[in-house]
C-alpha cells in the first residue's frame, strides 16, 4: 500500500516560517557614494536596485501578480553574485507563497551555492530542497533517486516522521524489506515520542514485509504491537491471514494441515467471519478426516447465526461428517493400541482425533505417548499437543510447548498461537 506523504506541505511551512527570519540587506549609499551600512550587506548596483524595490513590494504584500514580472525585470538586471543571490531569495519567497515546488528546485540551489546565505539558513535550504527533490521522485516512481534525495533531506537535519514513511514505499518498492520495515519502526517511535498512537495502516505495511523476510519473532511482535494500539477481532483476523496468503522467506506456504490448524485458531480466538470460512473449515477438517471438528463448526456457527439456514453446502459436509463420525465409532479403543504401537505415529494420528473431538486432556496424553516412542513429526506434533494446551486453559504449558516448535512453517503458526496467549480483550 502507499502512504499519503505531507512532505510538501512540511517543505513549505518550515521553509516559509524559517527562512523569512533573516531579510538580507541591501548595502545603501550616502550622497557622496560611499557605504554607510554594514560591509557583509549585499552589493548591488544602481540599475538592480532601482528594479529591486518593486519586486520587494510586491513580495512583502503578498501580491504575486505583481511579483512575477518584477522578479523576471530583477532576473535581467542581476550582474554580479550578490544581485543573483538577492534575486534568487526574493524569488523563492513568491514560490512558496504559491507553493510552487517545481519553481524551488530550481531556485533552492542558488541559495544553497551562493557564500551570501546565511550559515544558520544553509541547512534549512538543503533539506528543503531534498526533501521536495524526494517527494517529486517518489510520485514518479523514480525509488532509487527519491532514497537518494530524502536520505540527503535526513543528513541536512529533516526528521520528520514523514521522510520514513516515504523511505519505506520507495525501499519496498526497491525490493529491500529490511530497509522498508525499518524506516517504519522509525516512524512510529517519532509518532509514539509525541504521544500520540500510529495509524493501524503502518503496521498493516510493516508485518507482511517482516513475515517475508523469515524472521518469525520479529512477525510475532510486530503482530503484538498492532494489536496492542488497536485490539480489534477485525485487526487480528487480519494478522493471522496474512501468513494463510503470505509465502515466507524461503518461497513456502502453508499445507492444508497447516491452514486447518490457522483455523482452528481463529475459531479459539471467535474471529472466524462469515459462512465462507465455516464452509471451508468444515469442509477441510472433514477431508482430513476428523469428521467431529466439522460437526462442532458448523453447531457453532449456526449458534452464532454466521450459518444461513438452508446452506445446501453446509448440509452436505454436515450430513457427511455425522455419517464419518458415527462409522468412527468410539476412540477409546484406539488408545491401548497407540500405547503398543512400535512408533509414535498412531498415537500423534489418534491425538489428533480427540484433539479434532474436544477432548484436549485426551489429546495430550496421545501427543505424549506419540513423542516419547518418535517416527513422527515432532514439530506437527508439539504444535498440536500445544494447541490442546491452550484449549485446557493452561496457558504457561502451551506457552512452553509452542516454543518446542522450531521449523517453518510450523514455527510460524506456533508465533501467532503465542500471541494469542496474551490477546487483549478484543473489540
Amino acid at each position: 500500500m502507499k502512504f499519503v506523504s505531507k512532505l510538501a506541505l512540511t517543505a513549505m511551512l518550515a521553509l516559509g516560517s524559517t527562512a523569512l527570519v533573516t531579510t538580507p540587506a541591501l548595502a545603501q549609499k550616502d550622497k557622496k557614494g560611499a557605504s554607510k551600512e554594514d560591509p557583509n550587506a549585499l552589493k548591488v548596483g544602481d540599475a538592480f536596485r532601482k528594479a529591486a524595490q518593486p519586486a520587494m513590494e510586491a513580495v512583502q504584500a503578498k501580491n504575486w501578480a505583481a511579483a512575477a514580472p518584477a522578479l523576471d525585470a530583477l532576473d535581467q538586471a542581476a550582474q554580479n553574485d550578490d544581485e543573483k543571490y538577492y534575486a534568487a531569495y526574493l524569488r523563492s519567497r513568491v514560490q512558496i507563497g504559491q507553493n510552487d515546488l517545481a519553481g524551488l528546485t530550481k531556485t533552492l540551489p542558488i541559495l544553497i551555492a551562493s557564500p551570501r546565505t546565511p550559515a544558520n539558513e544553509l541547512p534549512i535550504y538543503k533539506r528543503q530542497y531534498y526533501t521536495i527533490l524526494g517527494n517529486q521522485a517518489l510520485t514518479a516512481k523514480q525509488y532509487p533517486a527519491a532514497i537518494d534525495a530524502l536520505t540527503k533531506a535526513r543528513e541536512a537535519g529533516n526528521n520528520d516522521f514523514d521522510i520514513s514513511i516515504s523511505l519505506a514505499n520507495a525501499y519496498a518498492q526497491t525490493g529491500k524489506p529490511n530497509e522498508s520495515v525499518a524506516e517504519v519502526d522509525r516512524a512510529i517511535q517519532a509518532v509514539r515520542a509525541t504521544g500520540q498512537k500510529p495509524p493501524v495502516a503502518w503496521y498493516q505495511f510493516a508485518i507482511p514485509r517482516v513475515y517475508a523476510t523469515g524472521n518469525r519473532a520479529a512477525t510475532a511482535d510486530w503482530l503484538k504491537k498492532m494489536i496492542a494500539d488497536y485490539p480489534t477481532k477485525q485487526n487480528w483476523r487480519w494478522g493471522v491471514l496474512v501468513m494463510r496468503g503470505s509465502a515466507d522467506s524461503a518461497g513456502g506456504r502453508l499445507t492444508a494441515a497447516q491452514r486447518i490448524d490457522l483455523y482452528r485458531l481463529l475459531r479459539t480466538t471467535k474471529v472466524l467471519a462469515d459462512q465462507n470460512d465455516y464452509i471451508d473449515y468444515a469442509e477441510s477438517v472433514n477431508s482430513a478426516g476428523l469428521p467431529w471438528e466439522a460437526v462442532a463448526v458448523i453447531d457453532e456457527g449456526r449458534a452464532a447465526g454466521k450459518i444461513p439456514a438452508g446452506n445446501p453446502d453446509i448440509a452436505r459436509i454436515y450430513t457427511s461428517a455425522q455419517t464419518k463420525a458415527k462409522a468412527e465409532g468410539s476412540l477409546t479403543p484406539l488408545i491401548k493400541q497407540s500405547q503398543a504401537a512400535a512408533n509414535g505415529k498412531m498415537a500423534s494420528q489418534t491425538g489428533d482425533a480427540f484433539l479434532a473431538s474436544g477432548d484436549y486432556a485426551k489429546a495430550v496424553e496421545l501427543y505424549d505417548v506419540a513423542l516419547q516412542k518418535g517416527g513422527v513429526a515432532a514439530d506437527e506434533v508439539n504444535l498440536h499437543r500445544a494447541i490442546a494446551l491452550y484449549n485446557l486453559g493452561r496457558k504457561d504449558d502451551a506457552r512452553t510447548g509452542f516454543g518446542q516448535v522450531k521449523t517453518p512453517p510450523a514455527v510460524d503458526l506456533a508465533a501467532l498461537w503465542t500471541v494469542a496467549l496474551d490477546l487483549p480483550a478484543l473489540s
